[in-house]
């Protein structure tokens, strides 16, 4: 099973701590040269998005750097879909846990059931669902909500093919859309223990800070009714999700 690792070029440090991390776990994986949104967007790519929805119905329109990071992705969701098998997706900001191993070990097996399967810790507060509890140790769950954190993943084609289809629009960053399983009907599962974890004194270079616009009053409320929207959709899809798999 491939393990790619999102980097850009220019991040050398970060670089670095990744090969010498996975290379004493003794795996195998290629760097991924991330997309720089602040240097442009493929041309393929610099149409897909929205930043007069997102204005409108979010506030402020991707950064740059979420633009790349959505863009790093995406190329990768096709890229599993030409390889045609399951492929681990980590950006570099992460460091192993000791289950690490253990973890892509098992997922091959597991994506006999499941397309997706978050291996990053989640929110305390976030709610779960247990769907399996292995013999040799792993829980299956399914995120209530999966809005925060897209470092580290892994996906069947059937996943990335929806994801791609689901994308012509970028209208949010790519956490946030890989959590609307309402868009693209790909639920947001997920496997503990966790293989990786993100080290207090890891930023992504991937996606700097930049001055957001401030946003006017109309805007705040088309947000807000945006938001609790969006959140509806989310609670009616996983009940349906959950109530078809009694």
């Amino acid at each position: 099973m491939k393990l790619y690792v999102i980097n850009l070029e220019r991040a050398l440090e970060r670089r670095k701590r990744v090969e010498k991390c996975l290379s004493e776990l003794n795996v195998d994986f290629e760097f991924f040269n991330a997309v720089d949104g602040f240097k442009g967007l493929p041309i393929d790519l610099a149409a897909k998005p929205n930043d007069q929805y997102r204005i409108k119905y979010r506030g402020n329109p991707l950064t740059p750097g979420e633009k790349g990071v959505y863009a790093s992705h995406f190329l990768l969701w096709k890229k599993c879909i030409e390889l045609n098998e399951p492929i681990v997706i980590l950006e570099d900001d992460f460091l192993p846990t000791l289950f690490f191993n253990q973890v892509i070990e098992k997922l091959p097996s597991l994506h006999e059931k499941y397309d997706y399967l978050r291996i990053e810790p989640q929110d305390n507060h976030i709610e779960c669902n247990v769907f399996e509890s292995t013999h040799d140790g792993f829980q299956i769950v399914m995120w209530r909500d999966n809005l925060g954190g897209a470092r580290g993943y892994s996906i069947t084609p059937s996943a990335a093919d929806k994801f791609v289809s689901h994308s012509e629009e970028w209208l949010c960053a790519v956490d946030n859309f890989i959590g609307e399983s309402y868009k693209h009907d790909v639920p947001a599962m997920g496997v503990i223990p966790y293989a990786i974890f993100n080290p207090s004194d890891m930023e992504s270079q991937i996606q700097n800070i930049v001055k957001r616009i401030k946003v006017n009053p109309v805007n705040k409320i088309f947000r807000e009714l945006n938001r609790v929207y969006r959140s509806l959709l989310l609670w009616l899809w996983n009940i349906r999700y959950l109530n078809n798999r009694k």
